[in-house]
């Protein structure tokens, strides 16, 4: 089983609704396991939140790359929020996959946050 601990954090905490809005989301992997792994990332976002800027996508694989051993590497996704994003809780997914070095799925990990959007401003819910 492979030794890899992922965070990924939604900047800033606070969104508007019924405003075009853009989000950061902040992924960050770290090892303490001896071995390299390849790691790709899909994310997946409710509508009315995009990964997109000018039309309705709501999921996304990015690639990590190579993680050497007891390394870490970070990335960026922007996440937007159009002017029909109403007052609600919404829930952003990602979904980790962890390649060994003979390119088999050694592990699959599922993290999740939820934004909690309202008129005067939202706030990101820790999952516990």
């Amino acid at each position: 089983m492979a030794e890899i601990n992922a965070t990924f954090e939604v900047t800033p905490e606070k969104i508007k609704a019924f405003t075009f809005n853009e989000l950061n989301l902040d992924v960050s992997i770290s090892t303490t396991d001896s071995e390299k792994y390849w790691l790709e990332a899909v994310f997946e976002v409710p509508y009315p939140l995009s990964l997109a800027p000018d039309k309705n996508l709501t999921a996304g694989k990015i690639l990590l790359g190579i993680l050497d051993k007891d390394s870490k590497k970070g990335k960026k996704v922007k996440i937007f929020a159009a002017n029909d994003v109403y007052p609600n809780t919404y829930k952003v997914k990602m979904t980790l996959f962890i390649y060994d070095k003979e390119g088999v799925i050694a592990e699959r990990k599922e993290y999740s946050k939820e934004l909690e959007c309202g008129e005067a401003g939202a706030k990101v819910l820790q999952n516990p």
